[in-house]
């Protein structure tokens, strides 16, 4: 039976300082409405920026308008037979969105690094748990089961809740110095990305095993769950 490991999770960014050189790939203001391309449309709190739904910025990497990346955090619960953990885990990344070869508009997420820690309310074995296999991406579900540059959620224009499949996925817990590797290349289905409170959200009602061995979809003996929201910004909408 897989135990579960709990990790407060998060899709990493820098802080917010507005300059004209920094907004530079961010044009000011809401997005206009609808159109062929994906707009993409960032909030501080007080400032509006957004990538254009005209086709404009298409194939670029936009991180947080203030430079780096941007940051997700929440309790997920990881489930493993080695143990069982409550964890901080850190993920930092970027957003593109660009047209596959048959001229289809896709949402491009890129999860840069990451890092686990005890956090406030973790077990104190989280700091043997880390994660790797950077840059994860994702791709698009249920299709996607090898993951790079290309990989990326279909647009449909009209929905407010996107779904992708994402990887490659590395977990290791590591004992006396020695790296036990509990997953390798390893990805995930169903995972949503919800506009009204800016989140990722990995299994829950949904499949939460991580899978390797790309199609074959094995069962690596772990999953997770849990919510991961947007912590530096009021909110970040794909649209």
């Amino acid at each position: 039976m897989k135990a579960k490991i709990i990790m407060l999770s998060a899709l990493g960014v820098a802080s917010f300082g507005l300059t004209q050189a920094a907004n530079a790939s961010w044009d000011s203001g809401a997005c206009s409405g609808g159109g062929p391309a994906p707009c993409i449309e960032y909030n501080d709190g007080t400032n509006t920026y957004h990538f254009n739904g005209d086709g404009s910025h298409s194939g670029d990497w936009h991180g947080h308008p203030g430079g780096g990346d941007f940051q997700f955090t929440g309790y997920t619960d990881l489930g493993c037979s080695l143990g069982q953990f409550y964890c901080e885990l850190t993920l930092t990344g970027d957003v593109r969105k660009f047209q596959d070869g048959n001229g289809d508009w896709r949402i491009g997420v890129r999860v840069n690094s990451g890092s686990v820690a005890q956090g406030s309310e973790g077990d104190n074995e989280c700091s043997n748990i880390s994660v790797g296999g950077f840059p994860w991406y994702v791709g698009d579900y249920p299709n996607d089961h090898t993951f790079g540059a290309s990989s990326g959620m279909l647009y449909t224009g009209t929905s407010s809740v996107y779904t992708g499949n994402v990887g490659d996925i590395d977990v290791t817990y590591t004992v006396f110095g020695l790296p036990i590797s509990l997953v390798t290349g390893g990805h995930m289905h169903e995972v949503e990305y919800h506009n009204s409170n800016s989140s990722f959200r990995f299994g829950g009602t949904r499949d939460d095993t991580i899978y390797v061995d790309g199609a074959a979809d094995n069962d690596s003996g772990c999953s997770v769950s849990g919510d991961l929201i947007l912590q530096n910004g009021d909110y970040l909408n794909l649209f």
